[in-house]
């Protein structure tokens, strides 16, 4: 990936973190990065293009890093620790929310290219947590793995909001706990 790509890209994901899609214009990111809008143009063609490429790199490099779910000897909190450490260490690299969370909140808003990208760093998310549960029916595993990454997500925005990391380690320690395995549990048995 050339220099000037990943320049605009980092610089797209800034803007995006800091005021969402719509926070995202050729000309600024041109400008920050110090270049003619027509040289982001060429890197990508349209505003979707770059949002979504920049979604598409989040979510590709947040899965890499988080790695395979129950590596050899692993337990599930050791799984369940190690995503909950990753959402951690993401909000205190900028004391902001996930950057596919900001998106999702502007679902209806986005084109479908980027919410398309949005929605599969969330599948993504769902799966890799419902494998800690691989001993259960797929659709319990599901469930639970919904709940968790919902969870995570909300503490993340409130963390963010309050620019207070405790919101997202109560409810790590929840999650590390087991509270949240058995919240879960009665949520699903309150809401089938």
């Amino acid at each position: 990936m050339s220099d000037t790509r990943t320049l605009i890209l980092d610089t797209a994901e800034k803007f995006i973190r800091r005021g969402g899609y719509n926070d995202c214009s050729f000309r600024e990111i041109a400008t920050a990065v110090g270049i003619k809008s027509a040289s982001v143009h060429h890197h990508f063609p349209t505003k979707q293009d770059l949002a979504a490429a920049v979604a598409l790199r989040y979510a590709e490099n947040f899965l890499a890093t988080l790695g395979q779910a129950l590596p050899a000897g692993a337990t599930p909190q050791d799984g369940m620790a190690r995503y909950c450490a990753l959402f951690r260490s993401a909000f205190l690299d900028g004391g902001r929310a996930c950057l596919c969370g900001i998106l999702s909140n502007e679902a209806a808003l986005l084109p479908e290219q980027v919410r398309a990208e949005v929605a599969a760093f969330a599948e993504a998310n769902v799966a890799w947590l419902g494998n800690l549960f691989a001993g259960e029916d797929l659709e319990s595993a599901r469930r639970k793995a919904r709940f968790i990454y919902s969870a995570m997500q909300g503490a993340m925005a409130a963390s963010a909001l309050n620019q207070d990391v405790r919101w997202l380690d109560d409810v790590t320690e929840c999650v590390y706990r087991g509270v949240l395995w058995e919240m879960t549990a009665t949520v699903l048995v309150l809401f089938p």
